[in-house]
């Protein structure tokens, strides 16, 4: 088969339209166009016209349907040993499919039948195309990742593979080999899944196994659960019997007896002890009150002595500060009044030389409000006449491009007239006599041309009427020129004109009131670039500033400003002067008032260590009954202390009195929580027992050990049969991976001179089971197809694909490469051999290039087809 072109009509982006490639050639064909065009498009479109059914609704079928919607068709010109051929089909909507013979176009199947027709053409390479001779754009490896689709391809190419190397068909070979496989693969099925799980009879077998021995487990558990509550049950009778014993009951009742007493007599002396305590604690208190008064009253004694030498001296130092304070106070106020004085005379200054400064500023401001006046009165005439010519652009509609339109109409109505007038039958009479011709009752003039147009009758005096048909201009001549006046007559009332010279004269006042707005603008933009309204605002702004501004004369500005600094100058020093003073008289009298609240304070303290002491002529007796009080509070709490310790070494121990009892107490509960325990797991065992002994389950379990010893047998004869299955599947994989080299001959002999291009002495090789390249030997050393770079990836899957077209072709069966921007990653070099690679083949072999890499393509050489895109 071969591809002589293509035709898509309402598909994606050609949406109303229809696109065809016409001129495809029987080696390579180029089709070389920039991004958007559609390439992929037309590769796609190419996909499912052979491969989906015309009354598909798959997503590869609607995803060619444009926004717009509507019935998707696709066509392809081909030609096959019976000669040339249409394939056309309609998808979405009124859905058909036809196959006509070129050139008589004769429909010689339709629908279904024509879908047969397709797959008696492609024959069992039906799948095959998709991956093995056609690359999609973004695909540049060796297989799609579609696992259905990878499948599909590797049983195409093993079905190749085996058709061409049908000289060396063994038992080992093709073919046969895998039929073998797949009979010990369909065998092995029945009892292992694909990863080598049990499956069928055997894991029926190893399920009723495992059931029989999780039921054996559970009954065996059950006979010894039995056995266990049985002997629980021996126990718990026995230690009842035990915790019924009545000679251990008096024991224990008697030791709790002896337990409460003496801990009551424990509790008795403990309160003993407690009150012992509480006597000493209270002498200690009184001994510590009696040492705290006696040195208090001694402290006040010394406190006293010591404040009267700090008032004394600090009454002198506060006396000295008041007068240091008085007489810093005097030269402070001569200070202030310099000061003021340097004050005013600054301000004097400084104001006189602002006054001159003002009438300065209000003369330049007088100045620059003329200026401003003059530049309103300019921009409002600009303003004027830009806003009159905008009116002038406003009103008329006779803009150069309605100009333009008008001119093309007028020669547009022109080249109709030529037209019909080159198209009319004219007619020209000479008279000799005195008899005229009339038209319509019009004398025919002679000697000048009578369009003719239609039937005209001529009134021809004493014969009678002629009657003259001409074809003239016909309907389509003067539907075109009533169109070209009524086109003109549009275009020219779209700006009021009546003519052609009314038109240029209308384009040419705008054009003028254009070009004058233009200029007025320009004027405006220079005098008032913020608009009018800035500038009077400015002048606004200028006439305030000049009120006030008069013609006298004006100090010097530089003698002001020396005064001003020499003023200022005078108004620091005095400034500094005073503010010297004002730290000395402020440090000075903070002094003076510290050292009188100090004065004060030794005076209040004085006050407060008088009042402690207490008057002088009583000293002495309070000291000693300070002392005596301290003597008396330390013999009481010395004698409260021997007493308690002579209480606590004759009092019992109290924390072992309550231990005892607690673990008398403790044990009559235990016996008493224990009896009623066992009572308890007596009942639940019995019943435990009834239960269990009443099943059956001793008999149970016999024979579940009789049924899983039967269903093992046959579970491990079901295991041998699949071990040696497998035995048979891996011997029979060896051999077939020993033939390897032989049965991959016939494709390494397509792909060693397409190899050798690129790689010199480079050779492939190939896994036996996916029937594809694994790796690149060169340089004796081998690189997975992994390790590689993606550019040797793409041209190795492209070398590969022109191998299995010639594979195709070796059969027969002549099937188009088609690749869609297929090298994208191959640089300079790279490309032109694979250019090399491309046009070896195409010497036999029809190729179809898709690429938006128009400078690069150049190159490949090639024909170049011819694309129409046309409204349908």
């Amino acid at each position: 088969m071969k591809l002589l072109a293509l035709h898509l009509t309402n598909v994606r982006k050609f949406t109303g339209k229809r696109a065809s490639i016409t001129g495809i050639g029987n080696g390579i064909t180029v089709v070389s166009e920039a991004n958007e065009f559609g390439k992929s498009t037309f590769f796609d479109a190419i996909h499912a016209l052979f491969f989906e059914k015309y009354s598909s609704s798959a997503k590869t079928v609607k995803s060619l349907q444009p926004y717009s919607g509507g019935a998707v068709e696709i066509a392809a010109d081909v030609e096959t040993d019976q000669g040339a051929f249409r394939v056309g089909k309609r998808f979405i909507s009124r859905k058909a499919a036809t196959i006509t013979q070129l050139p008589n176009s004769t429909t010689i199947a339709q629908d279904d039948e024509a879908e047969r027709w397709i797959y008696n053409l492609l024959g069992d390479a039906s799948e095959g195309p998709t991956g093995l001779l056609w690359v999609r754009q973004g695909l540049v490896g060796l297989e799609p990742d579609n696992t259905k689709e990878k499948t599909q391809l590797k049983e195409t190419r093993r079905d190749l593979l085996s058709s061409v190397a049908g000289e060396i068909d063994a038992m080992t070979g093709g073919r046969r080999m895998d039929r073998v496989m797949r009979r010990v693969a369909e065998s092995l099925s029945e009892f292992t899944t694909k990863t080598g799980r049990k499956a069928g009879p055997w894991k029926t077998a190893s399920d009723e196994g495992e059931a029989l021995e999780a039921e054996l487990a559970n009954v065996t558990t059950k006979v010894q659960a039995l056995d266990t509550a049985l002997n629980e049950r021996k126990t718990a009778e026995a230690s009842l019997r035990r915790l019924d014993n009545p000679d251990a009951k008096a024991r224990r009742d008697e030791a709790f007896s002896a337990a409460k007493t003496a801990m009551d007599e424990a509790r008795a002396h403990a309160g003993t002890v407690t009150a012992a305590r509480q006597e000493r604690d209270l002498a200690t208190l009184k001994a510590k009150s009696a040492q705290s008064d006696l040195d208090a009253f001694l402290s006040a004694i010394n406190t006293l002595q010591q404040a009267e030498k700090l008032a004394t001296a600090s009454s002198k130092k506060s006396m000295e500060a008041k007068s240091e304070a008085s007489r810093l106070k005097t030269a402070l106020e001569a200070a202030q009044s310099l000061h003021k004085s340097a004050v005013e005379a600054v301000v004097d200054t400084r104001k006189q030389l602002d006054d001159t400064r003002q009438q300065i500023t209000a003369r330049k401001a007088k100045a620059d409000a003329a200026q401003l006046d003059r530049q309103i009165t300019k921009a409002d005439i600009a303003s004027r006449d830009c806003d009159t010519a905008r009116a002038i652009i406003k009103a008329s509609n006779a803009t150069a491009e309605w100009l333009r339109h008008v001119e093309e109409a007028e020669a547009e109505l022109a080249k109709c007239k030529s037209t019909i007038e080159a198209q009319a039958t004219t007619l020209t009479i000479t008279y000799q006599g005195e008899a005229r011709i009339t038209l319509g009752g019009a004398i025919v003039q002679a000697d000048q041309p009578l369009p003719l147009d239609g039937d005209t009758h001529l009134d021809l005096p004493g014969i009678g009427t002629m009657t003259l048909r001409a074809q003239g201009a016909g309907a389509d001549g003067k539907a075109r020129l009533a169109t070209a006046e009524g086109t003109l007559a549009n275009t020219l009332a779209h700006a009021g004109a009546a003519t052609l010279q009314d038109a240029r004269a209308l384009a040419a006042k705008r054009a003028n009131a254009v070009t004058k707005a233009d200029l007025d603008q320009a004027v405006l933009d220079t005098l008032a670039p913020n608009g009018i309204e800035a500038l009077r605002s400015a002048k606004a702004d200028a006439d305030l500033a000049a009120t006030g501004a008069h013609d006298n004369a004006l100090p010097v500005i530089a003698e002001l400003e020396a005064d001003l600094t020499q003023t200022e100058q005078a108004e620091i020093t005095t400034r500094q002067n005073l503010m010297n003073v004002e730290a000395d008289h402020a440090s000075a009298r903070e002094t003076a008032v510290k050292l009188q609240a100090a004065a004060e304070t030794a005076q209040q303290e004085l006050e407060r260590a008088t009042a402690g002491a207490g008057p002088i002529e009583c000293r002495d007796n309070r000291r000693a009954d300070h002392l005596r009080d301290q003597a008396q509070t330390q013999e009481a709490l010395t004698k409260s202390e021997a007493n308690l310790q002579t209480m606590i070494a004759a009092a019992p121990d109290l924390d072992t009195a309550t231990a005892e009892l607690k673990r008398a107490e403790d044990a009559v509960i235990a016996v008493r929580q224990e009896r009623m325990q066992v009572g308890e797991k007596l009942a639940a065992l019995s019943s435990e027992i009834r239960t269990l002994a009443g099943n059956g389950i001793e008999e149970r379990r016999d024979e579940l050990e009789g049924q899983l010893e039967a269903v093992r047998a046959t579970e491990a004869r079901f295991a041998r049969q699949a071990a040696a299955l497998i035995r048979l599947q891996t011997a029979l994989g060896a051999e077939r991976n020993a033939a390897r080299d032989t049965y991959f001959g016939p494709v390494q002999e397509e792909l060693k001179p397409l190899l050798s291009i690129l790689h010199r002495d480079a050779a492939l090789s190939f896994d036996s089971e996916s029937l594809l390249p694994t790796g690149l030997m060169r340089a004796d050393a081998k690189e997975t197809l992994d390790d590689l770079s993606g550019g040797t990836q793409e041209q190795i899957a492209i070398l590969t694909r022109l191998a299995f077209a010639r594979l195709f072709a070796r059969q027969g069966r002549h099937m188009p490469i088609i690749l869609d921007d297929a090298l994208v990653y191959s640089d300079d070099d790279r490309i032109i051999k694979m250019f090399t690679a491309l046009t070896r083949v195409a010497q036999d072999q029809q190729i179809l290039v898709f690429s938006c890499r128009q400078l690069a393509f150049q190159d490949l050489g090639g024909s170049r087809p011819k694309i129409e895109i046309t409204d349908v």
